[in-house]
């Protein structure tokens, strides 16, 4: 062979060998494309996981959130339930105390000398006081309560002075006489004893 052709088959040989090194090359290239294209895939969707992450969580605490919320609803609205069937009859419970302040003055104004000497009008005076008696016990049972603060501290909050009367410092701002007794429900006020006040 010649040189000449020896040096043609030499250039093929190399021309070839180019063209599979090439094309290795192209295929090694296009290999590292489809594993960045994939690297870029996972992270893209890594990001969309932690996206809906986040997105699941804030849903969460909505969610958490609006039951609390419901929650406290209900238990207020279950107290508001319970102080309005408590405090419904308040008013009629004002109204009934007067009958009952009227079984006081009546069993109070009886002549004392008068019921020794008739059984009758004594049978009267102790059917009036039982009557009185298991009335008060009825409205002490549903939370009624009389307030006849003779001889103890004056409270504001549940007594009304109308007149003041001279005395030591002992007894000074205790409740000397009660004119008129007073009635709370359920620890509210419903009317306040009228009295009067050592200075």
């Amino acid at each position: 062979m010649t040189e000449n052709s020896e040096n043609q088959q030499n250039n093929a040989e190399n021309i070839e060998k180019d063209s599979q090194d090439t094309e290795n090359n192209i295929k090694a290239s296009e290999e590292n494309v489809k594993e960045v294209n994939e690297i870029d895939e996972i992270g893209i969707l890594n990001k969309k996981i932690a996206d809906l992450e986040l997105v699941i969580s804030e849903q969460n605490n909505k969610i958490l959130r609006s039951l609390a919320d419901v929650e406290n609803l209900r238990k207020r609205s279950q107290q508001e339930v319970e102080k309005a069937s408590k405090f419904a009859i308040s008013k009629f419970a004002s109204e009934l105390v007067m009958v009952v302040e009227n079984f006081y003055l009546a069993i109070d104004n009886m002549p004392k000398d008068e019921l020794d000497k008739s059984n009758n009008l004594k049978n009267f005076a102790t059917g009036v006081n039982m009557t009185k008696n298991e009335l008060v016990k009825i409205l002490e049972n549903n939370g009624i309560k009389r307030i006849n603060p003779e001889g103890e501290k004056f409270d504001h909050n549940y007594h009304e002075a109308i007149a003041q009367a001279q005395g030591d410092e002992s007894n000074s701002g205790n409740v000397k006489k009660v004119v008129q007794a007073g009635y709370s429900f359920h620890e509210r006020l419903i009317r306040p004893a009228l009295v009067e006040v050592f200075k």
